[in-house]
């Protein structure tokens, strides 16, 4: 194809746009997006030199906003993010060295590795935005913060056997299941009491929090049908609520409730 033509082919195309650098702020979304890491190579983003420097990042198009002929070819056909080239959907924050590769030597497999990658961060952040406004009993920061405390010889006593796990996991859950199952057979008795000791005080109530974590949940599997994903993003939920007292004891509150049959189903046989 002639030059004249494949610029005509181009400025036919609805979908490409004249490029348009993001803002301060769209550029800190795109990077806390892929959590200040880049999704390619898993390099650091972040430059934590006291002086200022170059940035170790920069946000690529995905779909090429300006593609050559080869990459035109390459990905005819394919999906493409968002309304056109310059949409959130298109764009990603890339380490230097990844945006290069994938600037000037765009593949159909790299296109659509990071088209995968995209659409994962998207429903990721979805499903986070999904739980901004829930609301959550004050008085579970009291639970998260006494487990972050527990010693070991705080465990002597407890003896817990989960019986409601193996039917809310596949065998290709095994990971998840195992980390909820230990953290269950560990903390539930303990939990358990903790949540009963509070119960009518300062208007705390066990079924109120209860419903709460159900809807979260149900909000969560709604957007997202991974249980990995959902547990990552109940557990976010509740450490921010509860302004990052310990993470791993919202992860701890979390299986309490998978097994206390709030959240994640039983899987139909």
């Amino acid at each position: 194809m002639k030059k004249e033509e494949f610029e005509k082919l181009l400025l036919n195309d609805n979908y490409i746009k004249k490029r348009k650098d993001p803002s301060k702020s769209e550029i800190q979304l795109y990077l806390r997006e892929v959590n200040y890491t880049c999704p390619l190579c898993g390099d650091d983003l972040r430059n934590n030199k006291q002086k200022k420097s170059n940035a170790l990042y920069e946000i690529a198009h995905i779909y090429p906003n300006r593609p050559t002929q080869e990459q035109y070819k390459a990905l005819l056909n394919l999906k493409r993010l968002g309304e056109n080239s310059e949409s959130f959907e298109n764009k990603i924050a890339l380490c230097l060295k990844c945006h290069k590769t994938q600037d000037y030597h765009t593949s159909k497999d790299e296109y659509l590795k990071l088209v995968n990658i995209k659409e994962k961060l998207l429903k990721r952040t979805e499903t986070y935005n999904a739980t901004l406004n829930l609301a959550l009993e004050d008085d579970i920061a009291i639970v998260v913060d006494k487990i972050s405390k527990l010693k070991g010889e705080d465990f002597i006593q407890l003896n817990y056997n989960p019986v409601s796990l193996n039917n809310k996991f596949s065998n290709n859950e095994k990971l998840l299941k195992t980390k909820v199952s230990m953290y269950v057979t560990e903390y539930y008795p303990y939990i358990l009491d903790l949540f009963k000791s509070l119960e009518g005080k300062n208007g705390f109530h066990l079924d109120v929090l209860s419903s709460q974590i159900k809807t979260c949940f149900i909000k969560m599997e709604y957007e997202n049908e991974n249980k990995q994903e959902i547990f990552n993003q109940m557990v976010n939920w509740i450490n921010n609520k509860t302004l990052d007292i310990s993470k791993e004891a919202c992860e701890v509150v979390v299986s309490f409730f998978i097994q206390n049959c709030e959240v994640f189903r039983e899987i139909a046989e």
